[in-house]
């Protein structure tokens, strides 16, 4: 069934039909003889709202191959499910509850349903769908999310409050994950391996979890949440370039010592943390003591100057704590005298 503006090739037809594969005028439906609930797509709505023709699969017809609903209060799409040359849809700004009709669309690459009152999605697995935004629903759980060739997925906006359902053998392809502004209390239940950049900006988590799991990620936004403690960042994250840590608890630079396996680390960004107001003439150089692969440190790139003066430091650090070994392991008699010594020649 070809009913969504399909054309035989060389039929010359350049203005939209709307009657079924077999072209037969007798099989139409006259629309305004139906009572039509107005929250419901009709035919007659799709027609302005179809663009870009296009071959169809099989190359031996043409189709219209986008589809922008975009704000037309709508509450049923059912009519969808006839469109199967559709690639790319927009039906953000509407109210639906039920994306069950797009199950047919088996050709759909490219979908936008943000800012309805979903609270799952309902979708079969589409074959070829690379990219889906559902930013600003209501959505609590990910189960179901098949789609083998999804490379970006925001869900941010919603409700969720764990992370479950990202199952990597059946989203291999994703490497953009968007899941800002939901309840996240925790960041176990990623293990997602082709993940190339991860937004979880405005949530509440309070430290990081499970992304060892994750050795392709390169971009880590985590920037407006309440982590005290970079304990979670693991030396099998070889990857990580960038880390937004802006506008969280973390009260000491001392926590950055804890990011120092993170070798290909360029760009940290630490302001409107504790630490960048309590030490905030020198936390840039400390930040980049224990991290020297940085290169940037929130807005300041860094220079010449700021290198030596942090190796400087480094080097300092690590004096002062061969130091304090060599004198854990003195004999307690020996610390003693030394510490007499010392006390005596600060009396002369």
């Amino acid at each position: 069934m070809m009913s969504d503006t399909s054309f035989e090739e060389g039929s010359g037809v350049s203005t939209p039909s709307f009657a079924s594969s077999t072209v037969d005028a007798s099989s139409s439906t006259t629309l305004s003889e139906e009572k039509v609930d107005p929250g419901r797509l009709t035919m007659e709505m799709v027609g302005p709202a179809l663009s870009e023709l296009s071959r169809t699969g099989n190359g031996l017809a043409h189709a219209y191959i986008r589809l922008e609903l975009y704000r037309k209060d709508l509450t049923d799409i059912s009519v969808l499910s006839d469109m199967v040359h559709v690639r790319f849809l927009d039906l953000s700004g509407n109210r639906l509850t039920d994306l069950s009709p797009l199950n047919s669309m088996n050709h759909l690459l490219w979908l936008k349903a943000d800012r309805n009152p979903l609270t799952k999605i309902n979708m079969d697995e589409r074959l070829f769908l690379q990219v889906a935004s559902f930013a600003y629903n209501q959505i609590d759980t990910l189960e179901g999310l098949s789609h083998p060739q999804l490379r970006i997925l925001n869900v941010t906006g919603n409700r969720l409050q764990r992370i479950s359902g990202l199952d990597p053998s059946k989203l291999r392809a994703l490497t953009t994950l968007e899941l800002r502004g939901n309840g996240l209390e925790s960041t176990e239940g990623l293990c997602l391996p082709s993940l190339r950049e991860l937004y979880l900006a405005a949530n509440k988590l309070e430290k990081i979890e499970g992304l060892r799991k994750m050795p392709n990620l390169k971009l880590l936004h985590l920037r407006d949440n309440v982590i005290s403690s970079l304990t979670g960042f693991t030396s099998g994250m070889k990857t990580l370039q960038y880390l937004n840590l802006r506008g969280n608890q973390i009260m000491t630079v001392k926590e950055v010592d804890k990011l120092h396996h993170l070798h290909s680390l360029r760009t940290l960004s630490l302001a409107g943390n504790p630490l960048a107001e309590e030490e905030a003439e020198h936390y840039v150089l400390d930040a980049l003591s224990y991290v020297p692969s940085l290169i940037r440190v929130d807005k300041h790139p860094v220079s010449e100057e700021d290198r030596s003066e942090a190796e400087a430091l480094a080097e300092l650090r690590r004096r002062e704590l061969s130091s304090s070994d060599s004198l854990a392991h003195l004999p307690h008699e020996q610390m003693f005298s030394s510490a007499s010594s010392e006390f005596s020649s600060d009396m002369i």
